[in-house]
Parts: structure tokens; sequence; C-alpha cells
């Protein structure tokens, strides 16, 4: 496979996860402060700030509702809002035509159209939630189509790692977007028992509420729920299960590569045998210690398979 294409898979992957990760924070956060018990603390502002942590954009002097919604979904100069992050998806996809199915490219090509199609004006006024909805469930049509009609070969192996590096990168985003969030609060006098609403919420955008409560049966707290995004190897959106994931597809990739210490696949085994003899009390006082050390070998794993596979 030429390097090009294996790049332009790659990247379809990253997009798609990255632009459903931004629409289900963006929606669970919005809608969130509709049902916050601390209601001095949910002002607009706070909601509008929570979204705009999470999309990278701190370059906003004057928040206002209307420019927010705008910044984060349909501004085309913005490389982070979610239309330009499907533009990027279908470009790439369309750079490898030849190596996917037809129903896939289908399902991402009428992705790319809904988002392009859709009313800003009904977006910013009453189509929020369903621009939102929308997003996901279309990001969920693509995945399938990944998932079902491609061959589980090199092609569907480079998508997934693509999707995998990016889930890693988005998980670590939300987590420090939700624990900034609290932070501010617990700043404003308001003690910790009041923060389950934060951690569920923390657990509804990642996907996460339900299997949290299926699996504690109890009332989400801060252990139980950073040991689930974190360390849970049954969680499909924890850091270790990402973690596995990503090991898997490269040793696919790798196709019996002698392993060295400054081979991808052992950087990513280290990082993944780190997180899969950890447990809670070892990083409970230094949340953010272990966020950003995850983050700089994930982009470190991330360069090297640039420079080794996808270069041209």
């Amino acid at each position: 496979m030429l390097s090009r294409v294996a790049s332009n898979l790659y990247w379809t992957g990253r997009y798609i996860e990255r632009a459903e990760n931004l629409a289900r924070y963006s929606k669970e956060i919005y809608f969130s402060s509709l049902d916050a018990p601390i209601l001095a603390a949910y002002d607009r502002k706070f909601v509008l700030e929570s979204m705009l942590y999470m999309a990278g954009i701190f370059d906003m002097e004057e928040i206002n509702e209307r420019d927010v919604l705008l910044k984060i979904a349909f501004e085309r100069e913005n490389a982070n809002s979610i239309f330009s992050i499907i533009t990027m998806a279908r470009e790439n996809a369309r750079g490898a035509r030849n190596e996917i199915s037809v129903d896939l490219w289908e399902a991402i090509n009428k992705y790319y159209h809904f988002v392009n199609n859709y009313s800003v004006e009904k977006y910013v006024t009453t189509g929020f939630y369903e621009f939102t909805q929308s997003v996901l469930e279309e990001a969920y049509i693509v995945r399938g189509k990944i998932f079902g009609s491609l061959l589980h070969d090199e092609v569907w192996a480079i998508i997934l790692l693509g999707m995998y590096i990016e889930r890693v990168i988005q998980m670590i985003r939300i987590i420090n977007s939700k624990l900034h969030d609290i932070y501010k609060i617990e700043k404003g006098g308001h003690p910790l028992s009041e923060m389950s609403f934060e951690w569920t919420t923390l657990l509804r955008c990642t996907e996460s509420f339900d299997m949290n409560r299926k699996f504690y049966r109890s009332t989400p707290g801060k252990k139980h729920v950073l040991e689930f995004l974190f360390l849970n190897e049954q969680c499909p959106r924890s850091i270790y299960h990402c973690l596995e994931s990503i090991q898997k597809y490269v040793e696919l990739l790798s196709d019996g590569t002698a392993i060295t210490p400054d081979s991808i696949l052992f950087k990513i085994g280290k990082l993944c045998s780190h997180y899969k003899y950890m447990v809670y009390e070892d990083y409970a006082d230094d949340v953010y210690g272990l966020l950003n050390h995850t983050q700089d070998k994930i982009m470190e794993i991330s360069r090297e398979l640039e420079v080794k596979y996808l270069s041209f």
C-alpha cells in the first residue's frame, strides 16, 4: 500500500472519532446545565467556557452563545469545528477511495452532506440537540460500515489504529475539561458531596454512564468514575482498553517485526503494561500528571507511526 493512501486511511479514522467526541461533549455539557443541582455554578458562561475548553478554543475575547455554537460546529476557518473535521474525514476517505468499500464511502459522503446542508440558523435557535445527536448517529453508521463492510486486513487496521489513537487523545481532553469544571465549582465553595452530578456528566460525555452504574451499582463518585475511565479493560472508551486496541493493530501492521526498545510496538506495549498493573491509588493524587504523561507518550507514538508507515 502507498504511504499516501495509508495516511488517508489513518486520518479518516482519526477525524471520524474526533467529530463524534466533540459533538457528544458539547451536547451533554449544554443540556446537563438544565438539570444541574448547583444552579448558581451553571450559568451560560460556565457551560460555554467548558465547550470551548474541550474544543481547544482559547482566543474568543467576548463569549456569547451564538458565536460559541457557530465556532464549534460551522466556522470554516476553525480547523477544530465539526464541519471542518468531517470535511477532512471525507477528503481523506476520497484519497483512499480504491481501498474502502462503496458502503463506507457513501456513509462518509452522506455524513458530510448532512453537516454541509444543515441550516445554520436552525442550529443556533432550535436545532442544537437535533444537529449534535444526528452527528453522533451518522458517526455510528460510519463505524458500523468500517466493521461490517471492510475486509479485516491492513486497511481496516490502519483506520482503527487512527480511531483508537484519537480516542485516547479525546478521552484525555474530555476528562481534563470536566476536571477543570469541577475545580471551578469547588473553588466556588461547593462541598464534594454535591459533585455526584459532575461525575455523572463526565460519564455521559464518554458514553459510559449506564455501564458504570451496571459495573459498580453505586452513585458515581471520583474514585469509581476515574477508575472506570482509566483502567477498566471491558469499557470500550477506557484509556486502558484503547491502548490495548492500539497495541493489537500495531502488531497486525508490524507483521512479525522484531520488538526492540526503540520500536513502536515496544513503546505502546510498555505504556499498555503500565496501565494494566496500575490501581487507582497510584494516580489519585496526580490525575493531571498521569493524563499529561499518557498524552505525551501517545503523541510520540503517533509521530513515529506517521514517520514509519504514513510519510510520503
